[in-house]
Parts: C-alpha cells; sequence; structure tokens
C-alpha cells in the first residue's frame, strides 16, 4: 500500500487483488512501516475531512490490518522490525477516540466519538483488528510455512503480552495449542508434503514463541478459568459466534484426558506440559528439541508473577539439585546451566516417581 499523503482511498477489489501489491521484501521494512503509519493516520484525515464515510472507513481498516498481518508474516520472528509492528499498533491505540465529523456529530450527538457498526471506536479499540488477527490464525495460518507461523505467533503474542485486546488474542493461543496439543497429527512429516496439514513439529516453533513472550499472560489466564468465550463487539451473527467459540473447546485428546472445561485452566495448562514431556520422549532430534524448549519456557511461568501453579516449585528444586551434582562432577570449575544437564520433566511431580 504505497500512499504517501495518507488520504488514497484503495480502488475497488478482491482482497487477494489486494495483497498483490503488499510488499513481500522483509528487507524493505522501513517503507512497510511507513505505509502502514500512513495509512493508519490517512484514515482519520480521511474522515475529519469529509472525505471519507463510516462504511469505507471499515472497510479501510480491515485491509489496513491484512497488510500489517502480512507485514508480520514475512519478518523474522527475532528480528527487531517485529517490534517495531507491535509498537505501531500500541501508538494506534493510543490516539484515543476520534471526534466525530460535523456529519455525524449532527445525526448522533450523543455518541462518544467515531463508533463502527461493530460497536468499537476509532481508535481506542482498534476496531477490526482482533478479528482480523482471529481470522488470520484459524483459517490461514495452516497454510504458512513454519518460519512465517512463527513470526505472527510471536507478534501476536508480544500484542497479548503488552495488553493490546488480550483477552481476544489470547484465543489465538487456545486455537494454536489445541491444534498442535490437542488434535491427533503426525509428529514429523512422513515423506508426504501435505502443507495444509502441519505436523506437530511445523506447529510447535509457534507455540514456544507464544510461550517466550506471553506465557505470563497465559498461565494468568489459566488460573483465572477464563473461559474466553467471543467478546461482545465483534459484529459477527449468532452462527458464526458458535462456529468462533468453538476454537476455544479442548481437542480431543484433552478431552480423552478428563479435560473438559472451553478456555483457559490450570488442568489444561498442566495438559499441555504433559504433552510437551510425551513429544520430549518421542525420539524424534528436531521435535526432542523444540519440546524442551517449549516445556522449559512453561515450566517457570506460575513462580514468574507469584501464583502457585502445581509442580513448579518442585522441579525447580530438583533442578537445583542436579545442578549441584553437576557443578561438583566438574570439580567446582565450571558454571552449569540447565542446558548443561540431561533434564527430567517428572522433576515436576509433587511425589517422587518409584
Amino acid at each position: 500500500m504505497d500512499c504517501p499523503s495518507g488520504t488514497c482511498a484503495l480502488p475497488s477489489s478482491t482482497r487477494e487483488e489486494k495483497r498483490k501489491d503488499y510488499e513481500t521484501d522483509p528487507a524493505n521494512a522501513q517503507e512497510t512501516w511507513e505505509n502502514l503509519r500512513n495509512a493508519i493516520g490517512g484514515v482519520g484525515r480521511g474522515y475529519f475531512s469529509n472525505h471519507f464515510t463510516v462504511a469505507e472507513i471499515e472497510s479501510q481498516l480491515h485491509d489496513i490490518w491484512d497488510e500489517l498481518i502480512h507485514a508480520v508474516k514475512i519478518t523474522p520472528a527475532t528480528s527487531a522490525e517485529l517490534d517495531r509492528l507491535v509498537t505501531l499498533v500500541s501508538e494506534t491505540r493510543e490516539l484515543g477516540i476520534f471526534t466525530q465529523n460535523q456529519a455525524d456529530r449532527e445525526a448522533a450527538p450523543e455518541r462518544e466519538g467515531v463508533t463502527l457498526p461493530n460497536g468499537q471506536r476509532l481508535w481506542v479499540d482498534l476496531p477490526y483488528l482482533a478479528q482480523e488477527v482471529k481470522d488470520s490464525w484459524t483459517m490461514e495460518s495452516m497454510g504458512f510455512t513454519p518460519t512465517e507461523r512463527e513470526s505472527v505467533a510471536a507478534w501476536t503474542a508480544k500484542l497479548c503480552a503488552t495488553g493490546t485486546c488480550p483477552k481476544d488474542l489470547s484465543r489465538c493461543a487456545l486455537w494454536l495449542f489445541k491444534q498442535a496439543l490437542e488434535t491427533d497429527r503426525l509428529v514429523m512429516e512422513d515423506g508426504q508434503d501435505d502443507k495444509a496439514r502441519p505436523t506437530v513439529h511445523d506447529l510447535l516453533p509457534a507455540c514456544l514463541a507464544w510461550l517466550t513472550h506471553s506465557n505470563s499472560k497465559l498461565v494468568k489466564l489459566s488460573q483465572e478459568n477464563y473461559t474466553a468465550t467471543n467478546s461482545s463487539g465483534s459484529g459477527i451473527n449468532n452462527e458464526e459466534e458458535d462456529n468462533d467459540n468453538s476454537m476455544t473447546v479442548p481437542g480431543d485428546l484433552a478431552v480423552q484426558a478428563g479435560v473438559t472445561q472451553p478456555g483457559f485452566s490450570i488442568e489444561r495448562w498442566l495438559f499441555w506440559r504433559q504433552r510437551f514431556k510425551d513429544l520430549y520422549r518421542s525420539g524424534v532430534p528436531p521435535v526432542v528439541k523444540l519440546a524442551r524448549s517449549c516445556f522449559e519456557a512453561a515450566i517457570f511461568s506460575g513462580m514468574d508473577i507469584g501464583l502457585k501453579i502445581p509442580g513448579e516449585r518442585v522441579y525447580l528444586s530438583r533442578l537445583f539439585e542436579a545442578l549441584d551434582k553437576e557443578f561438583e562432577t566438574r570439580g567446582f570449575k565450571e558454571c552449569v546451566g540447565a542446558e548443561d544437564i540431561d533434564i527430567n520433566m517428572d522433576w515436576d511431580k509433587e511425589k517422587p516417581s518409584s
């Protein structure tokens, strides 16, 4: 979207046609950020100057968020440019409640500011952002490459962790963990290239990104038993809402383990931890490595924010015991970290296994 003046209206075309004009080279991150920022500013300027109606703003917002998600998808998960795209959203929200133009003020003087058809306010509610992110996850992410999926996960998790639509965006984590850990699927590719049916190995990098950047938020929601049902003001009908809320229902593997409550719960959190253990013991080297990283990113999530989560304290105690033994074995001459020893994930059991 090349819009140097910030007041350009997009021609009427399909989303796929618009996507052909999106930037595809991550090396042009500065230009992409500038264009997105100009487009966001242009929405307000165009409306305030009576060039855009609220209906036109709605369409433009969907397009801006879609292009933003595309920019995220092509940006490496570890790049500082991804943080700039997080900040862009935060800056947009902090523009606050946008004043109605004269025509809308006369038509609806009781309104505090510009309100979109779904009831969300410009800009403070970031209208349609959560919807676009959710749709990207549930409708498109299974067709992403693992690298693209990891980038979108890191960005979504950082938004969630920094207070941007946290309860709406956390549902994307529920959906991902359901697909990766609660659904029966191949652990590793069996030689068939089925991009529409990613393996557990394909999905774990995205899980790790969520746990790395938003583990505290996820475990807190688990402690609160947050059901993660669809929030009000989403602008969807009852049938769509039923389908939307189905993303929070536990998958078959979780149900078989006795986890039936929709949304977040400590039982579900502990089930995810157990699944990381199972995958760690799978004997598939790439999966073993990712599963260990996920487990280690999750195991102290409660303690980090003062929550008592089963197994965390006892695991820490036994980890320190193992580190002390390894330090002694090395003659007290080298620093030893958890990455230097073979861990036993069952250290989190309150009673030692026989």
